[in-house]
């Protein structure tokens, strides 16, 4: 009998190193940034090996950058490098809600972001859920270099952050996807007055449902990130 049992203690040992050796798991980097008024923002950096384009990731209010786990794979294994950052006053990023200050903060990671080893500087783009998306319009819209935003749940205005302008003027001539639920409250009439007064190109996508911002990773199926993927490579200089 206790042969059989130190028998089975080895099998389950082993079959815990071999499920380990196997996890396919990415593990990021943590980083630091000092933001213009000296606070420190902290993101997840998911680098590529090679050069590569890379994509900066902005979450919804009150939440934070894991968030966008269900994203991080899929679009790393697609060939970005991936930044996914804490909000001020959000996460491990500390210091009050300033949305003022958090479009200053948008710029300061794309600055930071280009001067990584591995990141083709002239390829990044920004994607943002909710006030981050409103954030990733306006950030995209104030960098000449940015190549395209992806808005999930835009409005016209969180918390004073308003993305219009930047839609119709600061990207007028380069590309945004605008994607949004038909029951989730004013964001598809939001999209539809971004999309009348903008000149660029312009992507749009509506699904059945209320799923806001990154919620839309529960409701919708891997098309969904295929499709947001799909927009990068499109988009973005020699994407693959």
């Amino acid at each position: 009998m206790k042969k059989h049992l130190l028998l089975l203690l080895i099998f389950i040992l082993t079959t815990g190193i071999i499920n380990a050796q196997d996890d396919d798991t990415l593990t990021p980097e943590a980083v630091e940034v000092e933001a213009t008024d000296g606070l420190i923002l902290a993101g997840d950096l998911f680098t590529q090996m090679d050069d590569a384009p890379a994509v900066l990731l902005m979450h919804m209010l009150g939440g934070n950058r894991s968030a966008w786990e269900p994203f991080i794979t899929p679009l790393y294994d697609a060939g970005y490098t991936v930044l996914a950052v804490d909000l001020r006053g959000h996460g491990q990023t500390r210091g009050e809600r300033d949305w003022t200050l958090a479009e200053a903060d948008v710029q300061t990671w794309l600055d930071w972001l280009r001067t990584q080893d591995g990141v083709r500087a002239e390829a990044v783009s920004i994607v943002g859920a909710s006030i981050g998306s409103n954030l990733a319009l306006l950030g995209c819209a104030n960098d000449v270099d940015c190549v395209t935003a992806i808005a999930l749940s835009p409005g016209a205005d969180y918390f004073g952050v308003m993305p219009s302008e930047a839609v119709a003027i600061g990207l007028a001539e380069r590309s945004t996807l605008l994607v949004g639920s038909y029951d989730d409250g004013s964001v598809v009439e939001d999209i539809l007055s971004m999309v009348g007064d903008a000149e660029g190109e312009i992507g749009v996508r509506f699904y059945t449902g209320r799923a806001h911002g990154t919620n839309l990773f529960r409701s919708e199926d891997e098309q969904f990130i295929n499709m947001m993927i799909d927009w990068l490579n499109e988009h973005t200089p020699d994407a693959l």
